[in-house]
């Protein structure tokens, strides 16, 4: 593929790439970070979809465009202090002039149905043909930064249709993209639990849907952990954006999955919000502006019990509300992105006294201030807007949990945000805990039909194990991520190395498993994970679009 080929030296030498012909955002992929202009851009988008008000439905019949309502919706998305939004059908021409006109960029779905065959000869002409058109008018609006092609393709049906074809398929759509909006990057929004196997260095950037619902790799690495091992697994080349993470205050739930209070939902958002920061993601879009009544089956009823329908940043009254009102969510992360920090990162190991400084501030920010032990060790005027840089110097006490409290003014002086970042800090390297693992089969599922998962964790002095050991059969059925067991180590704690073994049985209709373990650590403040994780295939199906081990 010339076209595809051209493409990636492009974006491998850094040069400018320019949305379309005299458009006014030049757009660069390079450091893992996109560059707006010339300058760092962190994407503080917001899941939205038009359409998906009491009584609609966004993906059935003619959607209206709904301006008006479309109007004041971006004028408080844009207040509340967001600089993109992300959708997962494309918009009008109505619709794209409209957030062109706000100010927003854009993450535009373009709506390919996950579940057709993706080597069908009229099913690649449709698309083909849906997208030609999408792009005859989207071309002209250089709000679009990124084309999502496709959202959460599901592990069995990529097995049913083949790595080639759902290859081919996409590298086809990026072409046309390529072709017809030059510079724009493209990739899918794929659900990290179930498509972690997938090689995604095919796409412009990396891209996931992930939610903390404490189960396989969340269980046993922690969320920033499993994001942060995704995005190694791809191998580090591109930038990593999150397209969906959320809480839904539906009235019942499992898990974290539903059921969360309204505080539970702001905390839990600004949590996620840290931890995929930490993970490298530089960009976010929450999930989402607005609750979808749609979900459960009826656009009429909110269905309490339908986690899916309670997600949103606003919620509507009744059927006849159309504007609805905000939760205490929306002010939370109003608040917690008027200053991100970018590094230090929370919860991370630093072996060096200069410690990179990075943050990205909105115009209210005018000043930066980070104390340790009540102590100012830095302290410095922000003079605009967008990604800061500079270090920090510290002189750790051999190994040290640091606690940094920054603290962030307005032009008045006054506080605007304070944040608390947790490092364990040397000025040499040291020795870690470490946790291993063993997985049987190795290489291949067709080998048995029971596999075990050997675990081997290396203790390390003045280090604690905090808790039980997770253990973690994910084999992608569906929504479904399999077993996972919790191990008790209190009888062990007192080896210097510690071993454990749990078995699990093989599904016949199981075509990859992820296998990993994981327990958290605690030296004074500073608790971390440590874990390991080995992907097994059954056969070599997933070769033409899994990464390999």
């Amino acid at each position: 593929m010339k076209t595809r080929a051209a493409f990636l030296i492009i974006l491998s030498l850094a040069t400018t790439l320019f949305g379309s012909a005299g458009s006014q955002t030049r757009i660069e992929i390079k450091d893992n970070w996109y560059y707006l202009n010339g300058q760092k851009f962190f994407i503080k988008a917001l899941g939205y979809e038009i359409g998906a008000r009491p009584g609609q439905h966004p993906y059935q019949g003619v959607r209206a465009d709904d301006l008006d309502l479309m109007k004041f919706d971006l004028r408080v998305i844009k207040e509340a202090g967001y600089n993109a939004i992300r959708t997962w059908s494309p918009f009008s021409e109505p619709q794209l002039k409209l957030v062109q006109d706000s100010g927003l960029k854009l993450i535009m779905g373009v709506d390919v149905n996950p579940d057709k065959d993706y080597g069908d000869p009229q099913f690649i002409r449709d698309c083909e043909d849906t997208l030609k058109k999408v792009l005859s008018y989207a071309k002209k609006y250089d709000c679009i930064i990124t084309y999502l092609i496709l959202n959460e393709p599901q592990t069995d049906h990529v097995h049913k249709v083949s790595g080639k074809a759902f290859v081919n398929l996409m590298q086809d759509l990026m072409n046309i993209i390529h072709k017809e909006h030059p510079g724009i990057p493209v990739t899918i929004s794929a659900n990290a639990m179930i498509s972690d196997y997938l090689d995604e260095n095919i796409f412009d950037v990396y891209a996931y849907n992930c939610y903390d619902h404490s189960e396989a790799q969340t269980a046993t690495m922690g969320f920033k952990d499993y994001i942060r091992g995704l995005y190694e697994l791809n191998g580090l080349k591109k930038p990593l954006i999150i397209t969906e993470f959320g809480y839904s205050v539906s009235h019942s739930g499992h898990g974290r999955y539903g059921g969360n209070t309204l505080t539970q939902q702001s905390d839990g958002m600004i949590a996620n919000y840290r931890d995929l920061i930490d993970a490298g993601a530089v960009g976010m879009c929450p999930f989402y502006y607005a609750d979808g009544w749609w979900k459960g089956g009826d656009p009429l009823h909110h269905n309490p019990e339908q986690p899916e329908e309670w997600f949103g940043f606003w919620g509507y009254s009744d059927g006849n509300d159309r504007y609805g009102s905000p939760r205490p969510v929306w002010f939370a992360m109003r608040d917690y992105m008027k200053a991100l920090i970018i590094s230090p990162k929370n919860n991370t190991i630093y072996t060096t006294n200069k410690i990179p400084l990075e943050l990205y501030t909105d115009p209210e920010a005018k000043k930066v201030v980070v104390k340790v032990n009540d102590k100012t060790v830095y302290s410095h005027n922000l003079i605009r807007e967008g990604y800061f840089a500079d270090q920090l110097s510290l002189a750790p006490n051999g190994i040290e949990d640091m606690e940094l409290a920054f603290e962030f003014y307005d032009k008045d002086n006054k506080i605007i945000k304070t944040e608390s970042i947790l490092i364990l800090a040397s000025s040499t390297v040291f020795e870690l805990p470490k946790l291993s693992i063993e997985a049987t089969p190795a290489g291949d599922l067709n080998a048995t039909t029971n596999a075990s998962i050997k675990t081997k964790i290396e203790a390390r002095k003045n280090f604690k194990i905090k808790d039980d050991l997770k253990v973690s059969f994910n084999t992608h059925l569906g929504w479904e991520v399999g077993p996972q067991t919790s191990v008790s180590l209190k009888d062990q704690l007192d080896k210097e190395t510690i071993y454990s073994e749990s078995f699990f049985s093989i599904p016949d209709n199981c075509w990859v498993v992820n296998t990993s373990a994981g327990v958290t650590v605690q030296y004074g403040k500073f608790t971390f994970k440590i874990h390991d994780q080995k992907i097994i295939f059954r056969g070599d199906w997933a070769k033409e679009a899994g990464r390999k081990y």
